[in-house]
């Protein structure tokens, strides 16, 4: 059976691209390496963890990931519907990553507090349709950037 799935593996990789995991290492540009869960029913967009997050005209102030005071110019502003009816404003701000050995420059971010989550970093489908990689939900870290 082992013979097997890694034979559909095989297949899987050369003639569909690449297998991306549930859980996987991505690089952000001003932040590090860090952990992002993909989230393939997140309609909206990317989520890195922000706290003490202070709007100041067309740009934003807030801590990130291993307490980094970061400044960025805000893009946008979303709404974004949390659940049970709760509705966040949040600034869209763009970051370059890398992820699977490719760079991906200015990819949009919201902020939100992901104190209480397991990966700082939440990537939506909107930015995993451009990937051109298959989602295996039973794997976690398939690559190293």
């Amino acid at each position: 059976m082992k013979n097997f799935n890694n034979q559909i593996n095989v297949f899987l990789k050369e003639y569909l691209g690449d297998v991306i995991g549930n859980t996987e290492e991505i690089y952000i540009d001003g932040v590090g390496d860090t952990v992002c869960k993909v989230d393939t029913g997140n309609n909206a967009f990317n989520v890195i963890h922000g706290i003490d997050v202070k709007p100041n005209g067309k740009e934003v102030e807030f801590t990130t990931i291993g307490d980094k005071r970061i400044k960025k110019e805000i893009l946008d502003n979303v709404v974004i519907n949390i659940g049970s009816g709760i509705k966040e404003e949040r600034p869209v701000i763009l970051f370059n990553v890398k992820l699977h050995g490719k760079e991906y420059p200015d990819v949009k971010f919201t902020l939100s507090d992901r104190t209480e989550n397991t990966e700082p970093v939440l990537l939506g489908k909107d930015f995993l349709s451009t990937l051109g990689k298959l989602i295996d939900i039973n794997k976690d870290f398939t690559s190293q950037h």
